[in-house]
This record gives C-alpha cells, structure tokens and sequence, in this order.
C-alpha cells in the first residue's frame, strides 16, 4: 500500500477531521497526443451533428432559490460524515467569472441512457444532465444545500407532506415551446408509474403517496388512477406533489441530477429520447449546453445554449466529452494538457494514480476528493446454482479478505467495511464482526474455517468452477481478481474473469431482472454510486427490489419492514439503531445477495485553471457544468 495513503487508512476509521498532504512520485509524462484520443473501436458509427448553434446573450429571468418555510419533516441522514473529503488548494482567480472557451472533458465510459427514465448509470447522467433540468438542485457552493432550479420558490404545508413548487415564468424549450407545469406532471409520472423501473430518477417515489394504474399484473393497463392525489398541475407555472409521509429526504432524491424535466409534447408522441439521433432531430432541451454531436463510443460534444434562462451562464462556449476507458490513455492526455478536466468523479484510475497526476503535472491538475463515492461490493446471482443456496453465499462473505482488497485494489482508499457505510453501526463495530476481521488474525481464521464448514454443509466441499463479469472500468477487474484469489484459496472457487465495455456489462446485468429469467451472470464486481449521502440512499440502490444494483430483485420481508419503520421515524437516534439491527442481519448473510467491501473514495481531476468547482457531497450529481469557468 501506498505510504501515502496509509494514513488516509488508518484515520478512516476514527471520528477526526482528515486532510491527505501525502502525494506519491509521478513518473515520466508520455509523448502528447495531437488530439484527445478515445479508445472507442476504430469502427465506431459516424457522428451524428446538429445545425451549429448561433451565439447569442441570455434572455431569460435569473434564477431565484427561495428557501421553504419552516415544516416539521424528519432529518434527512444520520449524523453527517466527520472525515472531511481530502481537498487540493486552487489558486485564487486573478478576476470574476468569464465567458468563452471550449473545454475538453474525459467521459469514463460511453452513455447508456439519453432518457433518465429507469436510468441508473452515472456514465449515463452525465451525458444528459447539461441537455435538461431538474425542478431543483444542489447548490453549486455550498453543494449538501438544495436550491431551484427549474422552480424559483416552494413551499411546504405545516405537516411537511405536501410541496407546491412555482416555476420560472417564460422558459422555453430549445424548439421554442413553452416549458411549464405540464412537462413537470408528465415527467415525474412517468417516473413515478409502477410500471416502469425506478432506476436512480423515481428514488423521490418512496416518500409520495404511491401511483396507481388500472392493472399491475404484467403490466396490462399502466394508466394512472390516482394522477393528481401524486402529483397535479394547480396553473401553468405551479405543480404540487403530496408524500405519504413527512420527509425532508424527498427533495433531495428532487435534487439529485437523474430527476430531469422532459418534453410532454414530444413523449407524449411516443418520440424515444433515449435516442441521440431523435435528441438531435428535434432539438427540444432546455439545459445550459445543446447536444451537437454524438459518436457511439467516441465523444459528444455540446454547445451553449444562447436561449438559457439563467441570465449569463452558462461560461463555457462548448464542451467537448472524449470516451477514455483506459487509464494510461487519461494520465497521458492530462500530462499532454490535452484534457482540461474529467466530467464527473470518475476517471478509471486508483486513488494513488490520481495522487500523482498531481506530482507529474507540477500541480497544474487538482484530483477532488468526492467523500460520499461507492459503495463497492461483489453481486451474487441468487437466482443460479449454486449461489441460490444461502450457505453458499455466507461463505462466501467469511472468505472475502476486505483488507486485502481495499489495499491491492483500492490502493488503500476505501473507508470501513460496513453495509451501510457507517451511517448505522460504526466503522469500528464493522471490523469486529466475523468476515471484517482480518485474515492473519485469530478471528480472521476463525471466519475462513466457518466458511470452509459451510461449504460442506452446502454439498460443495472442494468448491466448483463460476465465470466471474466485470465491466471494463474503474478498479472492476482488479477487485474481481484479488477476490477470485481468496475464493479460489480458501473455498476452492475458480473460473474465468469476463470483461465487458461498460454498457455490454450493464445489458448482460440486466438480464436477471425479469420474474422468470435467471440471467447470463453468475458473480460479478460491481458499485453503487451514492445519490444523496443518507441510508436511504443504500437501501433503493442495494437492498430493496428494484434497486439498481438489485439486478435478481431479491427481497426479504426483514428488510422491507426495517426499511419502512427507518424511513418515517423523526429521532435520528431511534433511526439509527433500526438501521444497525438491518445492517447486522444483512452481514449475517443468512439471506443477502451483496456481498460489501467498502466505501469507494473518488476523485475530480481538473486544471487549475477551471474555477466555479466545489465538490459535491456524493458522486451522483454536480453534472451541469454550468458555473464552470476559465481563468485563462
């Protein structure tokens, strides 16, 4: 491990402030490219351009957030992170905010979604989010703080359980029609409809009264019965939506970047903007930048929006998103100067090569530290021999060596080793509990030969052959090899590694979700992104049906049950220890099918030069780029 990030390690564990200065070697910088180079297959299809945009100034009425008045509404996380998210000094900007300039962004895997309905992938949302807007969203400085977007004000009734949201007059959608309550009601119903998958845009369904539709079962009739009791247009500029419960979680799920208002009279049309092509045909977004191009595996590039109504942003003139999936092909085109900036907290690389991309470029390039990352963890389909057999998968769970990992994988950088991240029990309560232990120590050998003894139990006593997937991003491959390792040493558990380009993994993921459909997966190494830092958070992306690394749909009534009593209760210390009893029962594996590794820690990249940036809370939103500027 790193020696510099041994201290990151060790301090993660401890409630104190955390600030990593460490920063290892760089070495040498590689020849510059001419251009950003992507690693998309060289048989990639043709771009696909719009009409170049003419240049224009803002018209439209400033932005105004107006905070809601006071309501009784239960907190929104537990108590909040007390390591502080490692920062880089920037230097201060020789002037205000400036326009122009074209900015060159890393994309760290193509987009698999243009439509956020059911979308789940944040190399998706990033591709989306500068097209449209959300009714609100964080606040770029203080970024845990939500603030309008689309809505200029809101309010919230005394018992917290109904929002009425007034939006910004004169908006108009990029092919001049107007945008108004009706795209507001369209777009969170079809987010909304039990029909359709949750994905990480309906998360806010879990706090309103439930949509309804006229059959369910094979999802014969998905018309709505109940519309307005969940969300209803009052005039054209006022929408309200009505909770089943007081939750001061609902506006943030509001908040996060997949929550986008689209067109209702292009949808309703039944026109597909999960297309690039009917995206650019059509021309109907409403965000800071137009979509201009998009090459499959490639790049898409965007433009200012000349009509946007938030008078003088956006600062750029043009963003340009290079596809880089190979790490050594990022440190090269930083170190060239040919990237100016990763789009997102996600770059492919270990925490220790983002360290020294700090060193080799002399500073010039600051690697943001994302505190709520990901939670990292290894997927287990249920619904295959032998992992439907839940001795199986608790031995698994023994045998994993999460020290290991955090260290040959993560390079150090992952914080604790507990289900839900320390937002219930402790990181320190975590590490006691058998499979936490580590390895070399006596409890630690306890867990493997437990793991061994449950094998047996199970019929498998030397263990059998699986194939394990991985999507080709990120630490994937390397955490599926360390893992393979221990399985294959202590449990006897050997096959191939598969990896997949990012969108072909997803796809093959996918495959379990329906009812009586097993699925072409066995094992496989994947995160959750954080949406919100907040328990909840990991429940719909984890551990509840529907969730989006729920590929098989599992559930237990357990589960369920303490999800519900969590989720309405005021007192955060009554919240917490329903959460730490779920969070025991989920680790005892006596029915699971997420084995957690650890909090993934991820990084920002970015010239010094780009000023505007303060780092989200998680890594799930922040994605507009709207405020972003060059001081050059």
């Amino acid at each position: 491990m790193s020696s510099s990030l041994k201290p990151a390690l060790i301090l993660s564990m401890v409630v104190v402030a955390l600030m990593l200065v460490g920063i290892a070697c760089g070495g040498a910088e590689a020849p510059a490219p001419t251009t950003p180079a992507s690693t998309g297959d060289s048989s990639a299809a043709p771009a696909t351009a719009a009409p170049a945009q003419p240049a224009a100034q803002p018209t439209a009425v400033p932005p105004t957030a107006t905070p809601p008045p006071e309501a009784t509404v239960r907190p929104t996380s537990t108590p909040a992170p007390t390591i502080a998210a490692r920062t880089a000094p920037t230097p201060v900007p020789s002037s205000g905010p400036k326009h122009g300039g074209t900015v060159r962004m890393s994309a760290y895997a193509d987009t698999k979604d243009w439509d956020p309905l059911g979308s789940s992938s944040l190399s998706s949302v990033i591709s989306y989010s500068q097209l449209y807007n959300q009714l609100v969203q964080f606040d770029n400085v203080d970024t845990s703080q939500v603030v309008g977007d689309l809505a200029e004000s809101w309010e919230i009734n005394p018992e917290g359980t109904q929002y009425t949201f007034r939006l910004h007059d004169g908006i108009k959608w990029t092919d001049g029609e107007a945008l108004n309550a009706d795209d507001v009601v369209y777009s969170m119903l079809r987010y909304g409809n039990p029909c359709n998958g949750r994905g990480r845009s309906g998360l806010w369904r879990q706090y309103a009264i439930p949509v309804e539709v006229v059959e369910i079962a094979d999802k014969a009739d998905c018309t709505p019965t109940n519309a307005d009791q969940v969300v209803r247009k009052i005039d054209d500029l006022t929408v309200e939506f009505n909770l089943a419960f007081a939750s001061g979680a609902f506006i943030k799920f509001l908040a996060i970047d997949y929550a986008k208002i689209l067109p209702e009279h292009l949808l309703s049309q039944g026109i597909d903007l999960n297309l690039a092509e009917n995206i650019l045909r059509h021309e109907a977004t409403s965000g800071p930048f137009i979509l201009e191009e998009y090459q499959s595996g490639n790049h898409y590039k965007v433009n200012r929006n000349p009509e946007y109504f938030k008078e003088g942003l956006p600062y750029f003139d043009r963003i340009e998103h290079f596809i880089i999936t190979t790490p050594a092909t990022f440190i090269a085109q930083v170190e060239a100067g040919q990237i100016d900036m990763s789009n997102a907290a996600a770059n492919n690389l270990t925490a220790t090569e983002n360290y020294d991309l700090e060193t080799s470029t002399n500073s010039e390039y600051v690697a943001h530290d994302v505190f709520g990352g990901a939670t990292r963890g290894l997927m287990l389909n249920i619904k295959h021999e032998p992992f439907t057999n839940h001795k199986v998968r608790q031995a698994i769970n023994l045998a994993v060596d999460r020290q290991k990992h955090n260290e040959r994988a993560l390079h150090g950088a992952g914080r604790g080793h507990c289900p839900l991240v320390g937002l219930a029990n402790s990181l320190e309560e975590c590490e006691s509990w058998p499979g936490m232990r580590p390895k070399d120590t006596p409890g630690g050998q306890e867990d493997i030969a437990r793991a061994k003894q449950l094998m047996v139990e199970a019929g498998y006593p030397d263990g059998f052959e699986v194939q394990y997937t991985v999507r080709q991003v990120g630490t994937y491959a390397a955490e599926c090899s360390v893992i393979k390792q221990d399985l294959e040493e202590y449990l006897g558990i050997t096959g191939p590694i598969e990896t997949l380009p990012s969108a072909a993994g997803y796809a093959k993921y996918g495959t379990s979700r329906p009812p009586d459909a097993k699925g072409d997966w066995y094992i496989a190494c994947q995160a959750d992104g954080m949406t919100v830092f907040d328990v909840d958070a990991i429940y719909a992306g984890i551990f509840l049906k529907g969730a989006t690394r729920n590929y098989t749909d599992w559930e237990t009534p357990e589960v369920n049950a303490w999800f519900e009593e969590q989720k309405v209760e005021l007192d955060p210390e009554k919240r917490r220890e329903i959460n730490k009893e779920a969070e025991r029962w989920l680790h005892d594996f006596s029915d699971n099918h997420w084995v957690s590794l650890t909090l993934g820690r991820n990084f920002w990249v970015m010239h010094r030069d780009i000023k505007g940036f303060n780092a989200p809370e998680t890594v799930q939103y922040g994605f507009k780029q709207e405020h972003l500027w060059f001081d050059r």
